[in-house]
């Protein structure tokens, strides 16, 4: 782990340019409102772009979902 040099350490994040703190609140609503103006603040094309990075990154953790077999089942109904 890396030492830190008494500043704040920084949040892993996508964008490079752009890293971001780990805060601290007092309050339990605090990082749910904080989240909240950043996706108003996003586009709808930024945040599918985000969900799809969200996305590659836990399949990458957890591998690929298994492919369920796909099949029509038609039967009679018990009250036929």
């Amino acid at each position: 782990m890396a030492e830190l040099s008494g500043r704040m350490p920084y949040l892993f994040c996508f964008d490079m340019e752009k890293k971001r703190r780990i805060t601290f609140y007092t309050d339990l609503n605090g990082p749910h409102e904080d989240q909240m103006r950043e996706q108003v603040a996003m586009t709808p094309e930024e945040r599918w772009m985000v969900f799809v990075k969200l996305r590659k990154m836990y399949f990458g953790l957890v591998g690929d979902p298994p492919k369920l077999p796909k099949a029509i089942t038609v039967t009679r109904p018990s009250w036929m």
